[in-house]
């Protein structure tokens, strides 16, 4: 058991990930959850054009909003998943408290930490709270092992629906 400093001393900075995997907002629901899955994560940050963060996608509003009715749901974006509220955020000298505050105010089990600028430089959840006040290292947060930071899966999906027409997008027309 690896003994930290006690909770009420602790920030923000010292507990939170910093290797995260991201995805766009015009990423697709499925990649998303291809991500989740290959990387063993539960939360996916959701960066627009200039990398921002608009929101993070967790497992559980992407299990609950999955629609198993074809490839053309499969294919929209995570964006409709994002809560209309903006993500809950800390700075990294923010105490643990005020980081736990900020979950339970926004009623989520994770919080962004923001740069000066407004800028993604971690996440923090839930278990890494738990951790943190239990007075012990969080898990490994080295990806390294199981799958690098700049990965990229491309799902492959039908280029015909079931009845035999076209997906719409797709360059291949029904024979």
């Amino acid at each position: 058991m690896n003994v930290r400093r006690p909770p009420d001393e602790r920030t923000a900075a010292e507990v939170m990930s910093t290797d995260l995997l991201t995805v766009t907002a015009d990423e697709s629901v499925l990649m998303a959850w291809e991500l989740m899955c290959r990387a063993r994560v539960h939360h996916l940050p959701v960066l627009d054009g200039t990398g921002h963060c608009l929101g993070v996608l967790d497992s559980a509003s992407l299990t609950a909003a999955w629609e198993p009715s074809g490839p053309l749901r499969a294919r929209r974006s995570v964006a409709a998943l994002l809560p209309r509220r903006g993500p809950a955020c800390v700075r990294p000298d923010a105490t643990l408290a005020r980081t736990a505050a900020a979950m339970l105010a926004a009623e989520r089990d994770h919080v962004i930490v923001t740069g000066e600028r407004g800028d993604l430089i971690g996440l923090i959840t839930a278990r890494d709270l738990i951790a943190a006040l239990a007075g012990v290292a969080g898990r490994d947060r080295s990806r390294t092992s199981s799958m690098p930071s700049m990965f990229r899966i491309e799902p492959v999906l039908p280029e015909h629906a079931p009845d035999g027409d076209a997906v719409p997008g797709s360059a291949v027309s029904p024979d």
